[in-house]
């Protein structure tokens, strides 16, 4: 058996297809339209917002292949009887709902970006990690807003970011 079969044998090598997951000794992104910090990612978002773009902010967020296929099989509800696609369903109708919520309220208005921050616990996975509870810190017209979650979630694939989804109240 040559070198190639064994550690597909063995199971080394990820299951993800090409289009999800580059070889990262190449410096390819994994995580395709991810940011490398989180202000970054804050900082595309709120340009997302300000043109109306849903296209780019759907580019932010975890596609269903990244969510089916990387992070998926690491989360505790893929061990029980939580079927795949009703996950990604809830999430993507979650989703929809919030970025209409904050296109409909911040859409269309140049926000200066402060700060991020994610308050909650950093949940570590196997090959990734979840910043959770993130406020975003903004000012418009040079008045400073209250806090917001643009985003509750952001995926943390070896510091590569996307928003897992947009927030809803």
């Amino acid at each position: 058996m040559g070198r190639a079969s064994l550690v597909l044998a063995m199971g080394l090598l990820p299951l993800f297809p090409r289009s999800c997951v580059d070889d990262p000794s190449n410096g390819t992104q994994v995580l395709h339209g991810s940011a490398s910090t989180l202000a970054e990612l804050t900082t595309e978002v709120l340009a997302g917002l300000a043109s109306a773009d849903t296209s780019r902010l759907e580019r932010l967020r975890l596609t269903e292949t990244e969510h089916n296929e990387m992070v998926w099989p690491e989360l505790p509800a893929s061990q029980g009887n939580f079927p795949l696609d009703f996950a990604w369903r809830n999430i993507s109708m979650r989703n929809a709902a919030a970025r209409g919520e904050l296109l409909g309220e911040l859409g269309g208005h140049e926000l200066d970006f402060v700060d991020v921050e994610c308050r909650g616990q950093t949940r570590t996975f196997a090959s990734f990690r979840v910043h959770t509870d993130c406020w975003v810190l903004l000012r418009r017209d040079g008045e400073q807003l209250p806090a917001q979650q643009l985003f509750k979630d952001v995926l943390d694939w070896d510091g590569e970011l996307k928003v897992f989804r947009y927030y809803e109240p």
